[in-house]
């Protein structure tokens, strides 16, 4: 088979249930699954799989990642990646960084200009990949070593794959006071709290604000807070996010989107267009 020196290579586990690699909890299996805390391999490993035609996915947290198939085919690789260096207004990380500790290991060393990675739950690669985003802040503003083709909540890596993985970034800061510092994360991380529900499983914002609108407001307006489908849920706190309130399944995620797009586009003319990945299905089922 040309798959079979997947099922031998070092690490490597089949059939792999892959809720319990995703913040949301929600997920089938992938076919191979590889975890990596060292990603030195990782580049023969994907010329390898790109030679042999295998499809693969590289994935940090899954905070903000549906799997929405029975199986992912191909390798499902995981970074779990924690190098972190700093030379003075240049912090180099590695991809399975987590976004918040960059937040707070940059604000104990007195760097400024990642605070809002404080209000990001996911890891360096996958926020260089949907170029995330909170309050005020987003990936883009300093990131240095990364050539990305840069949009709102977009990039290159979501469009054109190419063989391509992120597995380190550089990024620029400026010298700052720690205290003053760590006071803006703080600011972050109190606005996240009163406004999101990060009680919850959630896969952050579901969908991307629209020019000169906010998607929540949109969602809000349709009267769909607290509306309930299976196990998931449209959160009474912020209408812009679905929470598992407990054995949430995919068909039930993908149940509310069409709905949320569906009375957004009937009451206000608006198309909604998903900021979660999804992977395995189209996002409108």
């Amino acid at each position: 088979m040309p798959e079979a020196w997947l099922a031998s290579y070092p690490g490597v586990r089949e059939h792999e249930p892959l809720a319990p690699h995703s913040w949301y909890r929600i997920g089938g299996r992938a076919r191979y699954f590889l975890e990596l805390a060292d990603d030195a391999a990782l580049p023969k490993l994907l010329a390898r799989l790109d030679r042999d035609q295998q499809p693969y996915l590289v994935i940090g947290a899954a905070t903000n990642t549906l799997f929405a198939a029975p199986e992912l085919p191909g390798l499902t690789i995981k970074l779990v990646t924690r190098r972190l260096s700093m030379a003075g207004d240049v912090v180099s990380v590695s991809a399975g960084y987590p976004m918040p500790k960059l937040a707070a290991e940059t604000a104990k060393a007195g760097r400024a200009g990642l605070e809002f990675a404080a209000g990001v739950p996911g890891t360096v690669g996958g926020s260089i990949v949907g170029n995330a985003g909170a309050f005020g802040g987003e990936v883009k503003s300093g990131l240095l070593s990364a050539e990305c083709a840069f949009g709102y909540r977009d990039s290159v890596f979501k469009t054109v794959r190419d063989g391509w993985a992120i597995v380190s970034a550089r990024f620029r800061t400026t010298s700052a006071s720690p205290k003053v510092v760590r006071a803006r994360l703080l600011e972050v991380q109190t606005h996240r709290r009163s406004t999101q529900p990060i009680e919850q499983r959630s896969l952050g914002s579901t969908f991307k604000n629209p020019p000169g609108e906010a998607a929540g407001r949109l969602i809000d307006a349709c009267g769909l807070k607290g509306t309930r489908i299976g196990g998931a849920q449209i959160s009474a706190k912020h209408a812009n996010f679905i929470v598992n309130m407990g054995g949430a399944t995919a068909d039930d995620v993908l149940a509310l989107m069409a709905e949320m797009r569906h009375r957004v586009f009937e009451r206000f003319g608006i198309e909604l267009e998903p900021e979660i990945r999804v992977i395995g299905r189209a996002p409108n089922g």
